[in-house]
């Protein structure tokens, strides 16, 4: 066998393994801080992400081998055909199913028979009929052109050693316009030597990961439009654990360096179906009125829109104005507001490339942090990477703004996502 094919084999006994464990015992092995741990405190949360509070969830499924939530941002709609890559016991599927519904279908896909025995068991207990997992390769999956709405895969790319080949194949079984919503392990900087076995023991296979900008170059190369880091988070080893590999002057240099091991969810579209004639542009003061306009249609307030529209970007089809959205810069904090597309024109992406737009230009103008408050779009937003917070939380130069103060009414949620790139 090739170096390719060995790594698969132990990946498929490694998985085969697990496959009978409990999350903890997995969490221990894979993803959490092993043996050397005193307890299963010492060890949860260093990898995995808290599946429990997402609609669908199965606890029998969850064996605690993810290093995200990409169901939560993957924006899957009723009626979606959804297909999940690395399936395992069938966790992200189950809560893919709820989202797509009883007209929709999910197709998980795994080469470790263990693990599809363990979802299959878990699908028939729930009577789901519209959930299937399919033995294959994800190199080579078992489906044909075009079928999928969406594709989600958690912590599965990293253990592939042809990363190339798997986003090529996305690309062919996703439909025109349809995405992907994709968590894994990627590196920033060459880890220490050392930290290297540390990575592989307690990080879940690290030692497959890329480096970041290698990935994210990947999935632009294969043709991918509109690559968006949804969420990113390092992945935190305790000094405890270092220790057993680097000095401690060692320790002390890599907290330092920048270097370190990176939990993303990256989210990318297939062209397609974008009209080429939909234009992005900043917006205008001749534009005032049609935007004005075009706000009130979705009953958002316009009130306190400055004429010149500073900091405001449109979209045009065929030249007519069809979408919006705006920013209020306050420093280094940002308001995003008056996110408005006409009906007919909102099975475009219009609004998710608008707001991908200005939250670019806020960090170019310095912007950390960027809020909203919304009456109608908190679900939305959520897949976007915004997160809910209170309003006590709010800097003093934001809360005073119209849009808080006065225009929207005080059961509006405020949301915040940062937007300030890590050091």
């Amino acid at each position: 066998m090739n170096a390719e094919q060995v790594l698969k084999e132990l990946v498929r006994e490694k998985y085969t393994e697990v496959a009978d464990q409990s999350k903890n015992q997995n969490a221990a092995s894979c993803c959490g801080c092993g043996p050397s741990c005193s307890s299963d405190e010492d060890f949860i949360g260093i990898m995995a992400e808290d599946y429990t509070k997402l609609s669908g969830y199965v606890a029998e499924a969850d064996l605690g081998l993810g290093c995200g939530l990409p169901t939560q941002f993957a924006q899957i709609k009723k009626g979606d055909t959804v297909i999940d890559l690395g399936s395992g016991a069938g966790n992200d599927a189950f809560v893919a199913r709820t989202q797509v519904g009883g007209e929709g279908k999910v197709i998980g896909i795994d080469f470790t028979e263990a693990m599809l025995k363990k979802a299959r068991i878990n699908a028939e207990k729930l009577g789901f009929n519209n959930v299937e997992f399919r033995w294959g390769d994800i190199e080579e999956m078992p489906v044909s052109d075009g079928i999928a709405d969406v594709v989600v895969s958690n912590c599965v790319l990293n253990l592939v050693p042809n990363k190339a080949r798997v986003f090529e194949e996305i690309y062919r079984v996703l439909k025109p316009q349809g995405h992907f919503s994709i968590s894994d392990i990627v590196l920033v900087g060459e880890l220490p030597a050392g930290l290297q076995q540390a990575a592989e023991m307690y990080a879940g296979c690290v030692a497959g990961a890329i480096q970041k900008e290698l990935y994210l170059g990947l999935i632009q190369k294969t043709g991918f439009i509109n690559v968006l880091l949804q969420k990113e988070r390092e992945i935190y080893l305790p000094d405890e654990i270092l220790g057993s590999f680097l000095s401690e002057a060692e320790i002390a240099e890599f907290r330092q360096s920048g270097t370190g091991i990176y939990s993303i969810t990256v989210y990318a579209e297939k062209p397609g179906m974008i009209s080429p004639s939909i234009q992005f542009k900043k917006a205008q003061a001749f534009d005032f009125e049609v935007v004005v306009e075009i706000l009130k249609s979705a009953g958002l307030p316009t009130e306190d829109i400055e004429p010149t529209l500073p900091y405001f970007s449109i979209a045009l089809a065929d030249d007519k104005l069809v979408g919006v959205a705006g920013l209020e810069i306050y420093g280094t904090y940002g308001l995003l507001r008056s996110v408005a597309v006409l009906e007919d024109f909102r099975n475009f992406k219009i609004a998710h490339r608008l707001v991908n737009g200005i939250l670019k230009e806020a960090r170019l103008e310095g912007v950390k942090e960027v809020y909203l408050i919304t009456t109608t779009a908190e679900k939305y937003f959520e897949k976007e990477g915004f997160e809910q917070v209170d309003r006590s939380v709010i800097p003093t130069e934001v809360a005073h703004s119209s849009q808080i103060s006065s225009l929207c009414p005080s059961s509006a949620v405020v949301m915040k996502k940062k937007v300030e790139k890590p050091n």
